[in-house]
């Protein structure tokens, strides 16, 4: 997904700019409602638990052989370092992929599942220049003792966060997301780009130059 993304990227934005660009949000953002439910009931979710809603990242980056470190692992909050992406350095290339695609997805993902999460936060991309990858998931509204509290999902800050393979989990979010494509197209034919997406001035594209190689 992330390599084609790259390839479509400068396409769309080159021939029809923001507005091309927010028509791709759109697809990767409902992709990412459509396939919350399905991985809700995979991953086994708590919604409660940041950590545990932080297996979706672990998920989505085995697919990619990404590999980062949980920082932090409470109920409340949870932070990801990410030191190994094999797609960054074709990334860098299009740095907007990461932080308006597919923030798009995940926030897509996120929010049905539990719109009390407080806006995500990616201050570092190694797609911009950065030497990794920083995510946040937190839950304001938890009570301190149960903020605080360890998760039981925890791997620990010396360990690569295990990537996570269930069979048949793959093939079906396949499925879903073609058969998404196909709704989310014919949305975009009736109603335009005006359509809220939750979330969007976080992942709202901007314009940057890439980092120098």
């Amino acid at each position: 997904m992330a390599v084609f993304t790259t390839l479509l990227f400068p396409v769309v934005n080159g021939l029809f700019g923001k507005k091309g660009i927010k028509a791709l949000q759109l697809i990767m953002y409902q992709m990412g409602i459509d396939r919350a439910p399905i991985v809700n009931k995979a991953l086994n979710i708590d919604v409660n638990d940041a950590r545990s809603l932080g297996r979706i990242l672990d998920f989505d980056d085995g697919l990619c052989e990404v590999k980062g470190v949980w920082t932090m692992e409470t109920k409340g909050k949870a932070i990801k370092v990410v030191g190994t992406c094999p797609l960054g350095r074709m990334l860098v290339r299009c740095p907007e992929i990461c932080r308006t695609i597919i923030a798009a997805m995940e926030a897509g993902t996120f929010y049905p599942l539990n719109p009390n999460i407080k806006v995500p936060e990616l201050p570092r991309l190694i797609s911009e220049g950065g030497d990794c990858c920083v995510g946040t998931i937190e839950l304001p509204y938890l009570e301190e003792h149960t903020a605080l509290e360890i998760s039981p999902w925890a791997t620990g800050p010396d360990n690569y966060a295990p990537a996570i393979h269930i069979p048949g989990l793959n093939k079906k979010l396949a499925c879903q997301a073609f058969k998404t494509l196909g709704t989310s197209s014919i949305k975009l034919l009736r109603y335009g780009t005006k359509q809220k997406m939750a979330w969007y001035d976080f992942f709202k594209y901007q314009s940057v130059k890439a980092p120098q190689e």
